[in-house]
């Protein structure tokens, strides 16, 4: 059975209208005990509990308990939206339909980066409907809002089931031909949102992905693939987060930072299996299926570094997030893909549905019982099973 749970979760400024704006949150869960919150404020996944393998909940997103600390961090974006197009837009220009578009640039006067100015991040989405098994919001972003044609209404719907299975649903429509690719940016951390840096090197990864995104030196797309054997980023069999980060010591960037390409023929009917994340001292493991092409991921490098002295992030429940205390994930087209005609398209016409779908199931590794007495097996039971 799903659940739905209304309530304030503060007070930000509207940034089209700038005055206050009442916030909510929206709480889904099912009768497993995993739960889901989503604010309006930038669309964003303010948390997501689940249990352990001991029956132990925790939460598993970064983030923070009041509007403050998200506008405080707004540049790092927890949990949040970005459109109408995430990632880069190269020099802030791209061609369609033989005339050239130019948006704004928001990275160092050069690029445009997850959406410009005012992206999906910073708004207040509307609620559009409250569903039997989740929610919907929505927003219509106006012709020529941060240089982009057409005006696009958005819908956003969040549902989850029985089976811990999280759906993210993302629509849109134009009345004129424009590009989109909206994804989510969240920070996860299966071993708890305050375990850090040791619980995530404690992870364990697959993804299910051939090459990467080629990029230049400065990172934008070339438009080329780069196999991934033999290189930190082949992550085809199972591999710990720990013993990839170490080879990254020493190099200019000190983690994952990386699109990798999971379909390169991209057909938006199609649910690829994108990954499998599991923290095996909790038994904790998240899995992704999704219709987009590409997975950036990245492993917080640029957060406080604690070895220089930086001063943390201050997160929810008084978490403190240094470099390497999450992970997190964008399910996208691949990044400048208007620049590059190799890449699957992101545009649009009036007569088309934007549709970028990405499921997240939540579950427990049996494997963990292997190390358990019976007495703890019996503690725990056998509604463990439904679960897994």
């Amino acid at each position: 059975m799903i659940t739905i749970v209304e309530d304030i979760f503060g007070i930000a400024t509207n940034p089209f209208t700038e005055r206050a704006q009442v916030v909510r949150r929206y709480t889904i869960s099912n009768s497993n005990h995993l739960a889901v919150r989503i604010i309006q404020l930038g669309a964003t996944i303010q948390s997501i509990t689940c249990m352990d393998a001991y029956h132990n909940m925790d939460d598993i997103v970064l983030g923070f308990d009041d509007i403050a600390g998200y506008e405080a961090h707004r540049s790092r974006r927890f949990g949040c939206m970005l459109g109408r197009v995430s990632d880069w837009v190269a020099n802030g220009e791209f061609m369609m339909d033989r005339r050239k578009v130019r948006v704004t640039k928001n990275w160092n006067n050069k690029h445009q980066m997850d959406g410009g100015f005012i992206g999906f991040d910073r708004i207040i989405w509307d609620l559009h409907t409250i569903l039997p098994d989740g929610i919907t919001l929505c927003h219509q972003s106006e012709h020529e809002h941060e240089g982009y044609p057409g005006n696009l209404m958005v819908l956003l719907h969040f549902t989850m089931d029985d089976d811990n299975r999280f759906f993210m649903r993302i629509e849109a429509r134009t009345d004129q031909t424009t590009p989109v690719n909206i994804s989510n940016h969240c920070y996860f951390n299966l071993a708890g949102q305050k375990a850090g840096r040791k619980g995530i090197l404690e992870h364990r990864l697959v993804i299910d992905a051939n090459d990467t995104i080629e990029t230049n030196d400065d990172n934008m797309p070339t438009g080329r693939f780069v196999s991934v054997s033999n290189t930190a980023y082949d992550m085809r069999v199972p591999a710990f987060i720990g013993d990839r980060l170490r080879q990254f010591e020493n190099k200019p960037v000190s983690g994952f930072d990386v699109c990798y390409a999971i379909d390169k023929d991209f057909d938006a009917s199609v649910l690829h299996f994108v990954g499998r994340f599991l923290h095996p001292e909790s038994g904790r493991y998240m899995e992704i299926h999704s219709n987009q092409p590409g997975m950036r991921f990245e492993t917080a490098n640029k957060f406080p570094d604690d070895t220089r002295d930086e001063e943390p992030i201050m997160g929810k429940r008084c978490a403190r997030y240094y470099q390497h205390s999450g992970f997190s994930i964008q399910l996208e087209k691949f990044p400048d893909t208007m620049n590059n005609l190799d890449f699957p398209t992101a545009f649009i016409m009036p007569s088309e549905l934007y549709f970028n779908e990405t499921i997240f199931r939540f579950g427990v590794q049996e494997s963990w019982k292997c190390c358990a007495t019976q007495e703890e097996l019996d503690k725990i039971g056998a509604d463990i099973v439904r679960y897994t």
